[in-house]
């Protein structure tokens, strides 16, 4: 059954709205309050504030349709490298990112992940200002809360490492040096008070050592905390802080570490790959996949409805994408699926007489309702929402140990997804691939298509993009006109400083020359 604790989240998230305001503490003779410190000394204080952050990853606020969290930037990134792709515009949701038009989104990225900095930094705060956890202790000398309360502080600088990476991956180009100015940095001592509404650009050096400091320290806490576990998929743990680290490593260039901590998630976690039986039959539709390392269980209390990324692409959902804006996978990336290879069924091909062929590279076996096997048949939108799989871990590995001339690491990490994903009756034609793939070159190439498809929708194509750093050319199902995307177009991938941003904070507007922002 789907169930949800709200009374928890509810009390963190009105003391995040509220605490903000000169009102929240009541002034008036008679009436009660509490300061900052009295409410973080109460019980489980902590973790309701970290708890809070998670409805930020599904909620929709508004009418915009393309406005629903994480899922829907997983889908800004794919559709603006061009592997998802969009043929038609009737409703106009997303084709503006289909077109390489970024500047109606920058906003939004903005605002989303520094709100859950801003959130994190909260309970980061809360839990520093009463004497940060200490990581060599007796555990029969703490309390329950004491003791969860060292996981949740984890758990925050998780979050807030990740959100940091996000906005590396989308506001700093792949090119910029260590002493380029990249985005502020808030900790808890910038947002602690409300006149600091505005901090200055820190250095991409600056910036990366923030997200690397944060992930290192919560795998720490993780591991002196050990005993404390997670309440469900959707928040964080050790296994995530490990590998958003691995992704931010090999995004930085540094495949050493990128390696290394991918490693430590797949030998101390629990990996699995999703299995050959399973992949034509989950439809990516349910948090309780093993391979899901992260994920939100959709209930009938958190459902955003249209506003979704089933709501976007699913057929078999009451659906946009089921109405005639069809996201599906690129026409040159699907040919280029090896004819051996299962996952070319995670998209349908209709001949040319089908009547469905308006449906044509949509992910109707990658991401379909599990309540439906006709088009439109689901109008409840309860599919869950995938954040993260352990399929990514090992796809880190494999580039990292490629790009470090370990071909042999590489091939065994790649390999490990790829067993999995050959048709039965095919081996023999697989074999032939993977004897192919004896140069760093050609095996670099392969683990950069398994990128594009293993995670199709998932949100890592654009960093795909940006990483390897090649021509791409697209197919004919694209609304925009360039087919043709070449490396020296990249800088039109990078998001541009919200002008909101460098008009409104005082530090840019005074100390920043305009014609050194990235402002269009």
């Amino acid at each position: 059954m789907k169930k949800i604790q709200y009374l928890l989240v509810l009390t963190a998230a009105t003391f995040i709205a509220t605490s903000c305001a000169d009102s929240y503490l009541n002034q008036e003779p008679g009436g009660s309050s509490i300061t900052e410190e009295q409410y973080y000394r109460m019980d489980n204080a902590v973790e309701g504030l970290v708890k809070g952050v998670y409805p930020r990853l599904y909620s929709h606020f508004s009418d915009d349709h393309q406005s629903f969290g994480q899922r829907a930037i997983d889908m800004y990134g794919d559709l603006l490298c061009g592997d998802m792709a969009m043929k038609t515009q009737n409703y106009g949701w997303f084709a503006d990112h289909e077109l390489m038009q970024t500047n109606n989104s920058r906003g939004l990225l903005w605002g989303y992940y520094y709100g859950i900095v801003r959130s994190t930094n909260k309970a980061i705060n809360a839990v520093e200002s009463l004497g940060a956890p200490a990581l060599v202790f007796d555990k029969d000398t703490l309390s329950e809360q004491q003791y969860n309360c060292g996981f949740y502080y984890a758990q925050a600088l998780t979050l807030r490492g990740w959100a940091y990476s996000k906005l590396c991956n989308f506001f700093v180009a792949q090119e910029e040096l260590e002493t380029d100015l990249a985005i502020p940095i808030y900790t808890e001592a910038d947002t602690r008070v409300d006149t600091i509404i505005g901090g200055p650009l820190a250095t991409v050096a600056d910036l990366r050592l923030r997200i690397e400091t944060d992930l290192l320290d919560a795998i720490q806490y993780y591991e002196a905390y050990s005993d404390a576990h997670r309440g469900s998929k959707i928040e964080v743990n050790e296994d995530i802080a490990r590998i958003v680290l691995a992704y931010a490593y090999l995004n930085k260039g540094d495949n050493a570490n990128a390696l290394k901590y991918a490693e430590e998630a797949i030998l101390k976690g629990k990996p699995v790959i999703l299995q050959y039986v399973d992949v034509l039959s989950t439809g990516f539709n349910d948090v309780s996949n093993d391979n899901w390392l992260w994920g939100q269980d959709v209930t009938v209390e958190t459902t955003t409805g249209l506003a979704s990324f089933f709501g976007q692409c699913d057929i078999y959902s009451y659906s946009y994408a089921s109405a005639g804006d069809v996201k599906g996978i690129d026409k040159n990336l699907y040919e280029a699926i090896q004819p051996w290879d299962v996952r070319k069924y995670w998209w349908n091909n209709f001949s040319q007489t089908d009547p469905k062929k308006r449906f044509q590279f949509a992910p109707d076996g990658k991401f379909y309702s599990a309540k439906s096997t006709k088009i439109q048949g689901d109008r409840d939108w309860l599919s869950d929402n995938v954040y993260m799989r352990w399929e990514l871990a090992y796809l880190i590995a494999a580039e990292a140990a490629c790009r470090n001339h370990d071909l042999t690491t590489a091939q065994n990490y790649l390999y490990a997804i790829t067993d999995q994903r050959v048709k039965v009756g095919d081996e023999a034609a697989y074999n032939t691939w993977k004897g192919t793939l004896s140069s760093e070159a050609t095996l670099l190439a392969a683990i950069k298509h398994n990128w594009r498809v293993e995670l199709w929708g998932e949100g890592y194509g654009l960093q795909t993009f940006r990483r390897y750093g090649e021509a791409v050319s697209l197919g004919e199902n694209h609304l925009r006109s360039e087919k043709n995307i070449s490396p020296t177009m990249a800088r039109r991938f990078t998001f541009e400083l919200p002008t909101g941003e460098t008009y409104y904070n005082p530090t840019l507007r005074t100390s920043i020359n305009p014609q050194e922002l990235h402002v269009r």
